[in-house]
């Protein structure tokens, strides 16, 4: 289990949100927790991450850069250009998974084929693509499966399964 000092999140929002919220409150989330969970390890960004999610996120990050400066945007850390689908080969990369993630997730291949659907109806969402009813659910449902396994892993806190299903609209 991770200790009261090693991990902080931040809490459930207090309102029902629709998929787009869910999936930024999702990505939002699970990005942190990996930065928290691999920042353990010295020169984590270069032991724990693959050289290419490293590259493919350093360009995107070099590009943005220019422009950054000048819109006077704040400056962002390397894990803000990761694509979505990097989080879960960062958290099943073999020495991560065993080190680190394991105990959070449990089963691999389902944290993986949870992740491949939530991916899926992700790219739906963020390409104006409407869904139907079932897949609705199903992403609220998985983004809800994740996301209590990985506040359940911090045990100082008093995490309730009930207060984060009814904010996906589970309940």
């Amino acid at each position: 289990m991770i200790s009261k000092t090693f991990f902080k999140y931040s809490p459930a929002p207090t309102t029902s949100l629709d998929s787009s919220q869910i999936l930024d409150y999702f990505e939002n989330t699970i990005k942190d927790f990996i930065i928290r969970i691999l920042s353990s390890t010295n020169n984590w960004e270069n032991a724990c991450i693959s050289a290419d999610i490293r590259k493919d996120a350093d360009a995107r990050y070099a590009q943005a850069r220019d422009m950054d400066n000048v819109l006077n945007k704040p400056d962002y850390v390397m894990m803000d250009f990761v694509n979505f689908d990097a989080y879960e080969k960062i958290i099943t990369r073999r020495d991560n998974w065993q080190t680190y993630f394991a105990g959070v997730f449990l089963l691999k291949h389902v944290f993986a084929y949870k992740m491949d659907i939530i991916r899926s109806l992700r790219n739906d969402i963020r390409h104006g693509r409407s869904l139907d009813p079932v897949n609705e659910i199903r992403l609220r449902l998985h983004c809800y499966d994740i996301l209590s396994q990985i506040y359940e892993s911090d045990t100082s806190k008093r995490f309730q399964r009930k207060r984060l299903a009814r904010k996906l609209n589970l309940i």
